[in-house]
């Protein structure tokens, strides 16, 4: 038998493990490429940034254009070495023989098509793209239609086969978006202020209800049971003036509907439970973002949030949100600071100010299950109001509060102290000669 046939077919071979070996390296290198290695390519080779920029707006496609090219060769690699194996295994005579020769060519194919491949391009892919891309160019624009369907039967399968909780998700999520902005932030490509302005609009996809409500103990609420005149009376003496106000039943968390006050005003002879109407109630865990879109996009409506168990935990209305979200993306130079600091570890927050935002500021963690604020902590501490002056210990700090109105706490001075201080003993309530701010039914 001749021997040219075997020399042509061997050589074949080769050819088709050198070719597969390339894409296998561009393939991996595609996958192992980091920013780094980008802004390195760019820097030496400025001809390859229009292919990394394409790479960089869409790299699924430039993934599925290499697998292409794969799988390709991969076929034409086991076609050659099938061929290598019946054209010298007629030369060969005994079993054993021919299985060494399957595995030689098996052992060869693997290792030098697939596995060094590999590992060269996972030891320094900058250095592999470079010098795999260019073929890659030549031949990318023939590849783009046969992707382009390739990603569209691909995504057809995800949907058949997978169930929807396996599906794979598209974009990043807010944990991963923040972490990504900080990035940005300590290599300076984006200044402190801007970093602080994009994490704050990524956040308001994270706001409640509850983050933006009117507290029940501020609102504006009215009883069933009061007459025309001391519903208007009532309405007078609040500070600011509203359009809609929530009536209730008996106690304040049995909300029967909400006044509409324009209506009643027109025609003053009329009872103002005629003016009722029917109240719109909101979860407390509901995004605002959906609020704002779903119940609440009709300026001057009102929403009753409640909680798990039917009670009423304040209201919110249509320039709540605006206020509330959009101070947040873009905050007013006037806006009071909930928390000040005053000194290293000691800071005056006002009542309401956040658990979160206020261990942030101590440089501690400052948590508590059912609890967002530190006058609900200090509430929930004493078990009753406590008043101007006492001071209550906590794990790590200490809270002294400096002024009360009727049934809130409005200012606490916070401080924090060291694990030898812990034992501190909580001072008990102040002499009688220190007063509140305000006298229990004080509304200003």
């Amino acid at each position: 038998m001749s021997l040219l046939p075997l020399l042509l077919t061997a050589l074949f071979l080769v050819a088709a493990i050198v070719i597969s070996g390339i894409v296998s390296a561009l393939e991996t290198a595609l996958f192992c490429l980091k920013e780094a290695d980008t802004v390195t390519v760019s820097r030496h080779r400025p001809e390859l940034r229009g292919i990394l920029g394409a790479i960089a707006r869409q790299p699924l496609r430039s993934l599925h254009q290499a697998l292409i090219l794969g799988t390709v060769f991969n076929l034409v690699v086991a076609v050659a070495a099938l061929l290598l194996y019946f054209e010298w295994s007629a030369l060969l005579t005994g079993g054993r023989a021919r299985v060494i020769l399957a595995a030689t060519i098996f052992g060869t194919v693997s290792v030098f098509s697939e596995l060094i491949p590999t590992l060269i391009a996972i030891a320094d892919p900058g250095r592999v793209f470079q010098a795999t891309v260019k073929p890659f160019i030549l031949i990318s624009p023939a590849l783009e239609k046969l992707s382009g369907r390739l990603e569209a039967v691909t995504n057809a399968l995800v949907r058949l086969i997978l169930p929807t909780q396996f599906t794979p998700r598209i974009g990043m999520s807010d944990d991963e978006l923040e972490t990504l902005i900080e990035m940005r932030r300590d290599e300076g490509s984006l200044a402190e202020s801007e970093s602080e302005i994009i994490q704050d609009i990524v956040r308001l996809g994270n706001k409640t209800v509850k983050d933006c409500m009117t507290p029940r103990v501020d609102a504006t609420m009215l009883s069933s049971s009061l007459s025309d005149d001391e519903a208007l009376e009532a309405l007078r003496t609040r500070a600011a003036w509203h359009w809609r106000i929530p009536v209730f039943d008996q106690t304040p968390d049995v909300v029967v509907g909400v006044l509409d006050v324009k209506r009643w005003l027109s025609n003053p002879r009329k009872d103002f439970r005629d003016s009722v109407l029917p109240p719109v109630f909101l979860p407390e865990t509901m995004k605002a973002l959906d609020a704002f879109r779903d119940f609440l996009a009709k300026p001057g409506s009102l929403g009753v949030v409640v909680d798990e168990y039917g009670g009423v935990e304040g209201i919110i209305t249509y320039s709540d949100l605006i206020d509330d979200i959009l101070s947040d993306a873009a905050p007013s130079a006037d806006d009071d600071d909930p928390i000040e600091e005053i000194a290293p570890g000691k800071v005056l927050a006002d009542g309401d100010a956040r658990l979160d935002e206020l261990g942030d500021a101590l440089g501690m963690k400052l948590e508590q299950e059912g609890l967002d604020t530190i006058g609900g902590l200090i509430f929930n501490e004493l078990g009753r109001l406590p008043e101007r002056g006492e001071t209550v210990a906590f794990p790590g700090m200490k809270a002294t509060v400096r002024r009360i109105r009727r049934q809130r706490i409005l200012e606490v001075l916070v401080e924090r102290f060291s694990e030898s201080d812990a034992g501190t003993p909580r001072p008990g309530p102040p002499s009688e000669d220190s007063t509140q701010e305000g006298e229990p039914g004080d509304d200003g």
